[in-house]
């Protein structure tokens, strides 16, 4: 029986169209982000000034870190004038949070001399609709750290975070503007960044409860400021 033309046709599309398939799936193997691309330092500007309702002093680049997987985080300090101390903030931009775990108890040895031991499940806080963050003090000093995601609530471990950024097509839908990039092998398919985040001040030893309120307040500041001003993917 003579192949109609529009069975060959259709026979011929196919071919092409799984060909194609084929062809970009092999990109994506090959050109893994996690290998390549993830490595080279997150294209950001941080913005010189994030407005906050205490007055800002200054702001400054930090040294570029590289993750023992080669990865860069780029990074930002602010410092903000709260009497009779300031308030320091340092952020870093994390972009691949599977295999750079933005922890805290990762994170904070990482980027700071505080070792991981302050922590425990005392010093983590959670705040409806925002999410989580630890707060603490080690050597007269306190401390407020979080991961603020892409999309939904801040987080501190990494069952938090992984939960958070997990694509969940009943909660958040599936998200099909990274399904082609992610192909393409320009990005992971889940959105797995992190704005590592830790603010820091001297304790008021006349008035600790205050500092620690005050700290907190700009934190939550500072959260709610980058979730509207998240760089984009």
């Amino acid at each position: 029986m003579i192949m109609s033309v529009a069975t060959l046709a259709r026979q011929s599309l196919l071919v092409v169209l799984c060909g194609g398939a084929i062809g970009v799936l092999g990109n994506a193997i090959l050109n893994n982000p996690t290998r390549a691309s993830l490595r080279q330092p997150a294209k950001f500007d941080y913005p010189q000034q994030v407005p906050l309702p205490v007055k800002m002093l200054a702001s400054k680049p930090l040294a570029d870190h590289a993750f023992p997987n080669q990865q860069i985080a780029t990074g930002m300090s602010y410092r903000y004038d709260n009497k009779p101390q300031p308030i320091d903030i340092q952020i870093r931009y994390v972009t691949d949070g599977v295999s750079n775990r933005p922890t805290m108890d990762a994170m904070l040895p990482q980027f700071t001399k505080v070792p991981a031991t302050v922590l425990g499940p005392a010093t983590m806080k959670e705040r409806p609709g925002l999410g989580f963050y630890s707060l603490f003090v080690d050597r007269k000093t306190a401390y407020f750290g979080t991961c603020i995601n892409p999309q939904g609530i801040v987080t501190v471990t990494g069952d938090q975070f992984h939960n958070n950024s997990s694509p969940n097509p009943l909660a958040n839908g599936i998200p099909f503007h990274r399904f082609l990039p992610w192909l393409m092998g320009r990005q992971t398919f889940r959105d797995s960044r992190c704005l590592w985040t830790l603010l820091s001040t001297p304790i008021d030893e006349a008035a600790p409860d205050a500092t620690m309120k005050t700290l907190e307040t700009t934190g939550v500041n500072w959260i709610r400021w980058w979730q509207g001003n998240f760089p984009a993917a």
